[in-house]
């Protein structure tokens, strides 16, 4: 047996409602209506009986039994005598006839940025629609709850909440467990009037429904109690899982998510902290851990320097040394020498030089800051970057050595003074977030070098009055220019003097 909502008293046209809405569509259409027919603001006599017949139609359908009569009998009160007391109660979403109907509230959350709304999914569910209601409220949780702050607070509440069956408001439930039982003990169904008699007491917490239950328990005496319907409403089943194993995965994911971002098994050892020595072995991978590390002739802190060597260069153990202090090694360059063995750190320098670079990246520079300056002069530059990543520019001169650099972001024309006279090779490089500490960018980067030198020399006071132009380069030349940039490695444009 089906039945539908009907609107045999017009309470549904009066709110400009289709028989059947919910409980939100009957309150906003009751604010949206009553302003229009209030006696203080409409004082004409088709108003007030307007809006007495408002508030009759909203006094019923706001309270969910007597929406849920009115929508079975189309009437909103029944007596005991009455004959549409026989006619059982509907789920709300099917239509169907349920044995054991359940008034359940199922949350929901929905973010917008800086707030999240919260909102209600109910009604008088048989428990296949009420599992849908519960799948279909926990999915908009999942997809539109964690977009707020307030989100990620409310949204695990509310799936939790729909996880363990949602809300079950215990006089509603009560009234409609007893007005079902009265509707099959009316039919002659005694078995099941008597378990629905039995359910509603774990609701019935007020005196007149308590009262009701003790009345229908009573008139169904002669039953058994061994005799009762089996519980739906237990929890379990594929819909129970389906919504708990991603609550139960998302502390994981988190979780997961967090180890990889701090990576704790990949940490470098401090370079401020006591470093403990262990022996080195031939063919090792090593890196090194100060700055300008002095490899030496022989194991000695007396013995004659071959080289310097830059913090996190990477080094090999070649042979075994007398003492456990010192380690032989050769370096990139092929220079065989001797080295303190407390200045080393195992594996190769590269990923532990990019963690480094990162926690000392600094404040982004300024655009046309100096970034290194080692000799001045009078002489001026003009950059222009009309590339879409920021650049850092390196004067060096024909030996290699950097006089001046400098940063030019994306989109700039920069003017550079203070250069001082001489030719120079003109390096730079562009990628995204710069890091101070290692000057260089920690992501994306790409460094080039220009295949022309730039020369500034001395002019006599009459040649500087008759110069007119500005010597001006170029990062990203349009691609008919003659003069193209040509590649140059990273390590190559990051080696200083």
């Amino acid at each position: 047996m089906n039945t539908f909502a009907r609107d045999p008293k017009g309470y549904y046209a009066i709110l400009g409602l289709a028989p059947g809405a919910d409980l939100s569509a009957i309150k906003s259409a009751y604010r949206s209506r009553v302003k229009n027919v209030h006696p203080d603001l409409n004082a004409s006599r088709r108003a007030r009986e307007e809006f007495q017949r408002l508030m009759e139609a909203y006094a019923v359908l706001k309270d969910v039994v007597q929406r849920a009569e009115y929508d079975t009998t189309g009437r909103e009160i029944l007596e005991e005598n009455d004959e549409a007391i026989s006619i059982p109660m509907a789920c709300s979403a099917c239509g169907s006839v349920t044995a054991q109907p359940r008034y359940v509230v199922y949350h929901t959350v929905r973010s917008f940025l800086v707030w999240a709304k919260t909102g209600r999914l109910e009604g008088i569910f048989c428990r296949a629609c009420a599992d849908r209601s519960a799948v279909r409220a926990s999915i908009i949780s999942w997809l539109w709850g964690w977009w707020s702050l307030p989100g990620l607070l409310l949204t695990p509440l509310a799936l939790a909440r729909n996880l363990l069956g949602g809300s079950k408001p215990r006089h509603e439930n009560a009234r409609i467990l007893v007005r079902q039982g009265r509707a099959f003990l009316a039919r002659g169904d005694m078995e099941i009037a008597r378990s629905l008699a039995v359910q509603a007491s774990r609701f019935a917490r007020l005196p007149d429904d308590c009262a009701q239950v003790q009345d229908l328990l009573h008139a169904t005496r002669t039953i058994s109690d061994s005799r009762r319907l089996k519980g739906r409403w237990r929890l379990g089943g594929g819909v129970f899982l389906a919504q708990a194993l991603p609550l139960v995965a998302l502390p994981v994911t988190v979780a997961v998510f967090v180890l990889i971002a701090l990576k704790p098994w990949d940490k470098p050892v401090s370079t401020s902290g006591n470093i403990s020595m262990r022996p080195a072995s031939v063919g090792e991978i090593r890196h090194v851990a100060i700055e300008g590390l002095k490899v030496r002739m022989a194991a000695s802190p007396g013995a004659p320097v071959l080289t310097l060597l830059d913090r996190f260069t990477t080094v090999e153990v070649v042979a075994e040394t007398a003492s456990p202090e010192w380690v032989h090694i050769r370096t990139p360059a092929g220079v065989d020498g001797f080295v303190e063995t407390r200045s080393l750190y195992a594996g190769s320098g590269g990923r532990f030089k990019t963690q480094w670079c990162g926690e000392n990246r600094g404040s982004p520079p300024s655009a046309g800051e100096v970034l290194t300056r080692r000799v001045s002069g009078d002489n001026r530059l003009l950059v222009h970057n009309e590339g879409r990543r920021d650049g850092v520019v390196k004067l060096k001169t024909l030996a290699g050595n950097t006089v001046t650099s400098f940063y030019v972001p994306a989109t700039y024309h920069i003017g550079i003074g203070g250069i001082p006279e001489g030719t120079y090779r003109i390096e730079f490089a562009t990628g995204a977030k710069f890091s101070r500490g290692c000057s260089i960018f920690l992501e994306e980067m790409q460094s080039a070098i220009l295949p022309v030198t730039l020369t500034f020399k001395a002019l006599t006071p009459t040649s500087v009055r008759s110069m007119t132009r500005i010597a001006e380069i170029s990062l990203v030349p349009a691609p008919e220019e003659p003069i193209q940039p040509q590649p140059l490695s990273v390590d190559k444009f990051a080696a200083d003097d």
